[in-house]
């Protein structure tokens, strides 16, 4: 949350003061003890307020849970995005430090990465499930991808909704991410990628590597080069 403008009034820098120390308080129970220990009355009790008064701004504790759920898309896509923004390295390095991001702020933030991704089922509102800004972290994958792959050959393919084969598909995946113009190998290289590199994090946090010689980066490097390979001209 940005700091409240120096024009607002002093009823609503309180409030908005108020919102801030309601995030804080949340990211910090849930940080500690998952989503599953917040609750309206132990942010009431963490902020020494009434349950009433927290309320005034959330009128459920499933509106809170899709507040903080889309505030921490935009923590992890913010991290994601600086960590290529104004690098001069090639494409596929950027791909990497894009991932690397992703990475990293799962593992800082791994109570909040589990809200997002592993708990959502049995305890998030439906309505925090579709369209997220993680979308925009997707669209400069794909970006980059293309930019990997270069010039591609001619597409034929139309990609409508009738289109059942993989590259029809492709074209449509695509298209919901704004990016209609992506050649159906990027756009598989990028779904390969964000699905390869979530499973390999997400068994990472639950320790599944701790006792193998494993490391969870050489294998996301290996995930990485291998759908880059993906998208150079076939030899024949």
């Amino acid at each position: 949350m940005t700091n409240p403008p120096q024009t607002m009034s002093r009823r609503e820098r309180l409030r908005a003061q108020t919102l801030q120390e309601i995030e804080d308080t949340s990211f910090a129970i849930i940080d500690a003890d998952g989503i599953h220990a917040l609750s309206i009355a132990a942010l009431a009790r963490g902020m020494a307020m009434s349950a009433p008064a927290v309320y005034r701004y959330f009128p459920s504790r499933d509106a809170l849970v899709a507040h903080l759920v889309t505030l921490s898309y935009q923590q992890l896509v913010a991290a994601m995005s600086q960590a290529v923004e104004g690098s001069r390295r090639a494409p596929r390095a950027r791909v990497r430090l894009l991932v690397a991001a992703y990475r990293d702020w799962a593992l800082r933030y791994r109570r909040r990465y589990g809200m997002l991704f592993g708990e959502q089922a049995g305890d998030l509102p439906g309505d925090v499930t579709g369209q997220t800004p993680l979308d925009q972290a997707m669209a400069l994958l794909i970006d980059l991808l293309t930019a990997v792959q270069g010039t591609p050959a001619a597409d034929s393919g139309s990609g409508s909704s009738g289109d059942r084969t993989l590259d029809g598909q492709l074209r449509q995946w695509a298209r919901s991410q704004q990016r209609p113009d992506t050649p159906p190998r990027a756009a598989r290289a990028a779904i390969l990628i964000w699905s390869r590199v979530h499973g390999i994090v997400s068994l990472e946090l639950t320790g599944v590597f701790a006792n193998h010689p494993m490391e969870a980066q050489r294998l996301i490097d290996s995930e990485i080069d291998n759908a880059v390979r993906s998208l150079e001209p076939d030899d024949s």
